[in-house]
């Protein structure tokens, strides 16, 4: 039987995570605003596999995107399996310049829109055979549960709304829906951030490397098999959450 999943935010990790879900044998629902490139490279990796992908351009900054995005996914493929939010902007958001604006552009794609798309999917998965009807993935961020460092007010107050989403939902959602999130750690080098930066949080991170990407892709995948796993914040950072940040200055 032929599985489909969302996934929102493609640009990075999301577009391996989207390639390796395609691979697994899901048909995808493609949500993206400004990655238009990395949404055609996706659908065409669908082709080659003989997958079926729905590119839909949303703002998810808008409330009324996350009921669409759901009815659009089911109109097109007759079901819902899954859900994957990696959909999260990164830039700096000083305390002392923060503006209201600034906690919507991060809060809403985040952790508004992992809430209400997630709701969305749910209902729809209940809908679905078997006792586990669906599994849910979000993105967080290590440095939530553990150092939250400086500038980024915005981005950590909206990942640590995700976060309790998550614990939320997976009671919420239980027992026909897991709901899970991997916090990530350096994985790929954040635009804005130096070399000498980057260097340094590796240097610092008990395992002296970046994240790898086959370890998140294939957390992703298990726990889109999971059958007695939810409501978990995994830890995927190469242990920085027990270093500490590594930024000098803003950790």
């Amino acid at each position: 039987m032929e599985k489909t999943a969302i996934i929102t935010g493609i640009k990075r990790v999301g577009r391996e995570v989207a390639k390796r879900l395609l691979e697994e044998g899901y048909n995808l629902s493609v949500v993206y605003l400004s990655s238009e490139e990395e949404a055609k490279e996706i659908e065409r990796t669908a082709k080659e596999l003989g997958r079926d992908t729905l590119l839909l351009k949303r703002d998810l900054s808008v409330y009324g995107s996350f009921s669409d995005i759901v009815e659009s996914t089911h109109r097109h493929f007759g079901r819902v399996d899954a859900f994957v939010h990696l959909a999260s902007p990164y830039y700096r958001t000083p305390i002392k310049s923060l503006t209201g604006k600034d906690l919507h552009n991060h809060l809403a794609p985040i952790a508004e829109a992992f809430l209400f798309i997630a709701k969305h999917a749910y209902e729809k998965m209940l809908l679905n055979e078997g006792n586990i009807k669906g599994r849910i993935v979000a993105f967080g961020d290590w440095a939530v549960e553990c150092t939250p460092y400086r500038d980024y007010t915005a981005y950590f107050i909206a990942k640590g709304a995700l976060h309790t989403a998550v614990k939320v939902l997976a009671k919420e959602f239980a027992p026909s829906v897991l709901v899970n999130c991997l916090a990530l750690g350096p994985t790929l080098k954040a635009e804005g951030l130096s070399d000498e930066e980057w260097e340094r949080i590796l240097k610092n991170t008990p395992l002296r490397r970046k994240v790898s990407l086959k370890d998140v892709v294939n957390l992703v995948s298990f726990l889109l098999q999971a059958e007695s796993i939810t409501g978990e914040i995994v830890n995927v950072d190469s242990g920085r959450h027990i270093a500490g940040s590594g930024i000098r200055g803003i950790g």
